[in-house]
């Protein structure tokens, strides 16, 4: 293939391999224990380094807040589509659904305002300085909470530069139980020094939790052009995906399932998808997956964008993270450069 005519887009989202399919996720243990101390403990921060993700339960306690997340997302659902109290609106009739379920899609006028809905996946977001994520509920309540910033304090170190928008309320619908299934696995081309994941509800094993590929973010991390930036040059794309599918092969992913306020905290160079929501299969509740993504970066740095590969209007517009100038080439052995840990 000839990558030249990529941005980082394509060259992340490239067709895996055959043989390179992902196998089927472990549930990562939820343990009933009191909400987590936001200070990092030795292990913690081993566990990051060495897998790319640790998990804080409990760390915002804010029922309100996430009641309106909920119902925020649902008066927006465009009128003839959705239904809050019908389950049976929520199917998407893929070429395997019930055929008398239609398909349930937005009209075009509708994405630039609330976003795309894919195969039962709704990234509820928009463009602009006062788009869908800037909202003050999401913003100061979730990405910019007290406990949020001494995780993300502890990791990345220094003065952490205040979130200005989230990326959106992130929603996945039950799959019909006769429809297929699989995991959508990417790396996410943006520069961020540290994401999270949010949950905005209470959500079940195996009802479309977070899902990361652990340790990933070794492996991948060399194929781009800087530790943290967005931009990935075509002579490294193919690099990146031999990489991504040895990672398919030979990881079993991590499904996060869990509590309103949990949050999982994650490297940005990690391998990752939206899991599969199988609460509609026989003797389950169907219920919809909500979580909140934010990113996060240093303050002080000189930011910018690029033109091709973003931030900025073409790419990223719902990303509040910048590319800087600061940032330094990858390298097999600097992923860690300029962290705390």
């Amino acid at each position: 293939m000839d990558y030249t005519e990529y941005n980082a887009g394509h060259l992340t989202g490239q067709p895996a391999a055959v043989d390179a399919l992902p196998r089927e996720p472990m549930v990562f243990p939820q343990a009933n224990e009191a909400p987590s101390n936001p200070a990092l403990s030795a292990d913690e921060i081993a566990h990051f380094k060495q897998q790319g993700f640790i998990v804080k339960r409990g760390l915002i306690d804010d029922p309100r807040t996430f009641a309106k997340v909920a119902d925020y997302l649902w008066a927006n659902v465009p009128a003839g589509t959705l239904r809050r109290d019908d389950a049976s609106t929520w199917f998407d009739a893929g070429p395997s659904a019930e055929q008398d379920q239609p398909p349930r899609k937005w009209r075009d006028e509708d994405v630039p305002r609330i976003g795309r809905l894919a195969h039962g996946n709704w990234k509820m977001r928009s463009p602009g300085a006062a788009g869908i994520g800037t909202e003050p509920f999401l913003v100061q309540s979730v990405a910019n909470h007290a406990a949020m910033r001494v995780v993300v304090a502890h990791l990345l170190g220094g003065t952490i530069k205040p979130a200005r928008r989230v990326r959106g309320i992130y929603a996945i619908f039950p799959k019909a139980p006769a429809a297929p299934a699989r995991l959508g696995a990417h790396a996410d081309y943006m520069a961020a020094q540290l994401s999270a994941m949010v949950l905005a509800n209470d959500i079940p094993p195996r009802s479309g939790g977070f899902t990361l590929w652990p340790g990933s973010h070794r492996l991948l991390h060399p194929h781009w052009d800087t530790v943290h930036g967005s931009i990935m040059s075509a002579e490294r794309g193919e690099g990146f995906r031999l990489a991504r599918d040895a990672v398919l092969r030979d990881i079993t992913p991590v499904e996060f399932s869990g509590r309103a306020g949990d949050v999982v905290f994650w490297h940005p160079r990690m391998l990752h998808s939206a899991g599969v929501n199988y609460s509609a299969d026989a003797g389950r509740e169907p219920s919809v997956r909500l979580a909140i993504p934010c990113d996060y970066e240093r303050e002080g740095l000189s930011y910018f964008d690029d033109d091709e590969f973003g931030p900025g209007e073409k790419y990223q517009w719902w990303v509040d993270t910048r590319n800087f100038r600061e940032d330094v080439p990858a390298t097999a052995n600097n992923l860690w450069h300029g962290w705390a840990i």
